[in-house]
């Protein structure tokens, strides 16, 4: 699309911003249920990359992106809430994080399919025709898909904003802060980290692609550790771990050259990344009843989005300036705020959510 790197950064933020929609799916869930949205939201997955790939220009690929955006975020935040009211205490942070490894997988055969774009100027639009195909997987979540054994349909639902006067707000917003902080240094650092090897480095495109995809998918192996670690030892310690690989990784990918550092790099923050994924994800779930975790869940989603947002944005304008290393490590700051924040939370290991239904029917 001929967009610099400033370009591109903005462009990043508009379709993150209208994720943010995505939170009106969310709370829908608290309502009626998990399973309606959820389906909803993957049905608009392949119907609009396949949009993206069939018309021309940059307008229609940020609006289409926006909706694949707006899928994306929801199906990841009802995702995570089904998977946290149907597994058990002892195997739910693991559940989480072998979900997310199929995520990853995804995303590393994207990479991997990557040079199937550079053929011609209009390749890369065969990539996004190819994710059309996960279409075929919407009938299976039809027929298999079921609510969750913890939801609890109530005729007088509880606002979110009366959920946080009543006290849940001491943990609403440490959540929001650590996922906008994550969010704001990741986001940028990871989307950029191709950028980093060709444009900064001069490493050929090939070479690059495969270092990020066999480091970050050494790196992918944390999902399954955090889960158990978060599962094991609790979510607090395994948060605070993950935000310490995430940044010395992150900040190593954008100060060293040396392959030999830079494979390491990767690999720390891809692990860093991926262990905080399920301990995050099963700790936010825990903090909350069930009238109101789909939508506390959407709301620290969409404080993420924010983070990617603020991030993206801090790069259209820094970049230019101070370049793209200095600005990844001054956003990388944000993670040790993000630690402040892990320590003020309870910890959660072990909470039953299914009990919890019997509770709220009492």
């Amino acid at each position: 699309l001929e967009l610099t790197e400033g370009d591109a950064s903005l462009l990043f933020a508009i379709t993150r911003t209208v994720s943010l929609l995505a939170l009106l799916a969310v709370a829908f869930s608290d309502r009626r249920g998990r399973r309606v949205p959820l389906l909803a939201s993957f049905a608009l997955l392949p119907a609009a990359n396949l949009l993206t790939a069939l018309v021309p220009g940059v307008v229609p690929f940020g609006l289409f992106q926006s909706i694949t955006r707006f899928g994306v975020v929801a199906v990841a935040a009802l995702t995570i809430v089904v998977l946290a009211e149907d597994l058990s205490p002892g195997v739910r942070a693991y559940g989480i994080g072998l979900y997310a490894l199929f995520g990853a997988m995804g995303s590393g055969l994207s990479l991997v399919l990557l040079p199937v774009a550079e053929r011609h100027d209009d390749a890369w639009r065969i990539l996004f025709g190819l994710s059309a195909v996960g279409a075929v997987a919407l009938p299976l979540l039809v027929r298999f898909l079921r609510e969750t054994r913890a939801f609890v349909p109530r005729t007088n639902p509880v606002s979110f904003r009366a959920a946080l006067r009543a006290g849940l707000g001491k943990y609403f917003w440490p959540l929001a802060a650590i996922a906008f902080l994550v969010a704001a240094f990741s986001s940028p650092a990871f989307d950029f980290a191709l950028e980093r090897l060709i444009d900064d480095l001069a490493w050929d495109a090939s070479p690059a692609r495969w270092l990020l995809i066999v480091s970050s998918g050494i790196g992918s192996l944390g999902l399954l550790l955090g889960g158990r670690m978060a599962d094991t030892s609790g979510r607090r310690p395994t948060t605070l771990l993950a935000l310490i690989f995430g940044l010395a990784g992150g900040v190593g990918l954008y100060t060293f050259s040396s392959g030999w550092l830079l494979a390491p790099s990767v690999i720390l923050a891809s692990l860093g990344a991926t262990m905080l994924t399920p301990a995050f994800a099963a700790h936010r779930s825990e903090l909350f009843p069930t009238a109101v975790r789909a939508t506390a869940g959407g709301w620290i989603t969409n404080a993420a989005i924010l983070g990617s947002i603020t991030g993206f944005l801090v790069g259209w304008v820094v970049i230019p300036t101070a370049g793209l290393s200095r600005s990844i490590t001054i956003l990388g700051m944000g993670l040790i705020a993000a630690a402040l924040f892990v320590l003020r939370l309870p910890e959660t290991r072990g909470i039953d959510l299914v009990r919890r239904k019997a509770a709220a029917r009492n």
